[in-house]
Parts: structure tokens; C-alpha cells; sequence
């Protein structure tokens, strides 16, 4: 049941950020959130009953720093995708997005195998190989200051993953409910400094609710994979939504990828499977 709630986690993550980051070259990474969180937040909220679950002082807690990190993570990528290609910034992000789960798992207690531990080193290279790009690359080298933002968002995302995990498996979705709407009333702030307050028609209304609606729903497929088995299991096959990312992206946007970066793709993937053996 883990791997199959965490696959389900990956395919929504990956059309949500494909989506986020879409609607984001159109309206600014902050706008884009205005708007999507709120529609995560009331999917949740309906969501709730079904799943009973109690909101104690454990849940809520780690719930709103969950959010916080979780809006750290998302707001550094979808910037990043509207300067950056996806499928560059997508893997190398979520490879940091497993990686810091993993750690956490192993300092409570959890204890991968020695195959995993090489998961992780090839997971480490293939942030190498997927960020290289070169001076005739349609949109030229990818600055390193780029990279270690994309590093960055990933690590807020790992992050989000061990505070969801850690709020208890007598929470139900409460913690799920308490970080978007604690994401949904930070943004607030951030958007009015930014000036980032627009009004949304159309297709690309369409395009924004579906990306919060993806991204709840992967949340709480994430929530639920972690109740079934390890964190650091759950967390590195929910980490492979760069490749539904990546694939749209190449599909609808004809992004170009290198061989090198195909081969940290590969790589990056070789590194989730062995996490999880």
C-alpha cells in the first residue's frame, strides 16, 4: 500500500507543478499560490470527515511549520520553472526532497540498507548531472545560484514531508488541513508586499485549480503512504514526480534535454529504487 500511495503521490505532485509552474509564466509563482491554496485547503477540509482523526496540539503544531516550509518549497520552485527549464529544476529539487526525509528517518530510528545508502550518493550525483547544462542548451547555462535554489526548495519540501509524518497517526487529515491553511494565511502577507493581488479568468483559473487541488491530493496520498510503512520509503517514491513533470513538459512544451541530463534522470531514478529496496 506504500508504494502504491506513493507513486499516486509522485503522478499528482507532477502534474501540479507542471500546472503551478505553467500558470506561473503567466502570473507571478506568489499569485499563483493566492489561489491555490485556499482550493487545497477546503478539498482537505471536505475531505476530513471521511478519515476521522482527532486535532491535537501535535498535529496542529507541526501541521503550520509543515505549511510554512511546504510554502517555502513551493514558491522558491514555481519562480524557478518561470526562469529555468522544468526538467532541470524539477529532479534536482526533488531529489533534495528525499534525501532529507531519508536523514530524519535514519536519526529516529529507521534503518535503511546498504543499498539505499548508495541511493542516496547516486541521488546526490544525479543533481550534479541533471543541473549541467551547456553554452548551445536553448536557454544556456543554468546558473549555479539557480541550482542551490532549486537545492533549497527541495530541502523545504523534505521538510514538509517529515513534519507531516511526525503529526501522529491518530490525526487523520487535520494536519494536512492545518498546513494549507496556514500556507493559504502566510501568503497573504508575502502577496501584498509583492503586489502580486490579480484577478484570474479563464483557462488559466482552470489551470491554478487544478494545480491545488493535484497538490492536496498528493499530500494526503503522501500522509496516508507514511501511515502504511517507512517515512524514508514514502517520502523517495513520492519523490519521483519529476519524471510526470519532466515528461509534460517535454510533451506539451518541447523542453530540450541533454544526453548528460537523460543520464542524471536515469541516475536520479536508479537512486529512488534503491532507497526503497
Amino acid at each position: 500500500m506504500t508504494v502504491v500511495l506513493g507513486l499516486a503521490a509522485a503522478i499528482l505532485y507532477g502534474i501540479g507543478d507542471f500546472a503551478g509552474g505553467i500558470a506561473s509564466r503567466k502570473h507571478t509563482a506568489i499569485t499563483v499560490l493566492l489561489l491555490s491554496y485556499p482550493v487545497g485547503a477546503v478539498l482537505m477540509a471536505v475531505m476530513l470527515p471521511f478519515f476521522g482523526g482527532s486535532a491535537d496540539g501535535r498535529a496542529v503544531g507541526y501541521g503550520v511549520i509543515g505549511g510554512a516550509a511546504g510554502l517555502v518549497g513551493v514558491v522558491l520552485l514555481y519562480g524557478l520553472m518561470t526562469v529555468a527549464p522544468i526538467n532541470v529544476v524539477s529532479p534536482v529539487s526533488a531529489v533534495l526532497a528525499a534525501i532529507v526525509p531519508v536523514g530524519v528517518g535514519v536519526f529516529i530510528g529507521e534503518r535503511p540498507a546498504v543499498l539505499a545508502w548508495l541511493g542516496i550518493v547516486l541521488g546526490m550525483a544525479a543533481v550534479v548531472l541533471v543541473s549541467r547544462t551547456t553554452d548551445d542548451h536553448p536557454q544556456g547555462r543554468i546558473a549555479p545560484r539557480l541550482i542551490g535554489l532549486a537545492c533549497l526548495s527541495g530541502v523545504g519540501f523534505g521538510l514538509y514531508f517529515v513534519f507531516l509524518a511526525r503529526a501522529g497517526h491518530n490525526s487523520g487529515l487535520w494536519p494536512l488541513v492545518v498546513s494549507r491553511f496556514a500556507a493559504a494565511i502566510l501568503i497573504v502577507p508575502l502577496a501584498k508586499a509583492r503586489g502580486a493581488f490579480a484577478v484570474v479568468r479563464g483557462r488559466m483559473l482552470g489551470v491554478i485549480v487544478l494545480a491545488g487541488a493535484c497538490d492536496a491530493l498528493a499530500n494526503m496520498s503522501f500522509l496516508l503512504a507514511t501511515r502504511h510503512g517507512l517515512l524514508s520509503l514514502a517520502s523517495v517514491l513520492t519523490s519521483l514526480y519529476p519524471a510526470t513533470t519532466v515528461l509534460l513538459a517535454v510533451w506539451l512544451l518541447h523542453e530540450h534535454t541533454s544526453r548528460v541530463q537523460r543520464a542524471g534522470l536515469v541516475l536520479a531514478g536508479a537512486s529512488i529504487v534503491l532507497v526503497t529496496v
